[in-house]
């Protein structure tokens, strides 16, 4: 009986797939105390927060937060540096704070990570996804 409830479980459990997964978030109206004005708030779906604090992969682009050739903190875009959050052609969605175990050089190759996810809808000076604990492989 409990292999069948354990083979239940498992068959209901929802795979990561990537910015896909991610994309499963609401926005919604808030004030920002601190910063004194409305902004958009996320609102993690229940699949969203079973991943919070788990390791998963994602792929996509280095959004450079330093001058040197080497990263340890970056960026991740889902799309290429032309059609990014940043430059007002995606939505919040679309990004993730990466923190890396050894630095990367820069690249605009595409990039997959593997790494410890945090969600954050309570600190308005980052961005909704973190990836700690990383590592990094390049596409060919």
């Amino acid at each position: 009986m409990s292999m069948v409830i354990i083979l239940c479980a498992w068959l209901a459990a929802t795979p990561f797939e990537g910015w896909e997964t991610l994309s499963k978030l609401e926005l919604v109206k808030g004030y920002d105390e601190f910063l004194g004005e409305e902004m958009e708030v996320p609102v993690f779906s229940k699949e969203l927060k079973s991943f919070d604090g788990e390791i998963v992969t994602v792929s996509g682009y280095v959004i450079p937060l330093e001058t040197s050739g080497k990263q340890d903190y970056f960026v991740l875009s889902r799309f290429p540096f032309n059609n990014c959050f940043f430059c007002g052609n995606a939505g919040q969605e679309t990004v993730m704070e990466v923190y890396c175990d050894t630095p990367i050089n820069q690249t605009d190759a595409k990039i997959t990570v593997t790494g410890r996810l945090k969600l954050n809808d309570t600190d308005p000076m980052r961005l909704f996804f973190i990836l700690s604990e990383a590592k990094v492989k390049i596409e060919d």
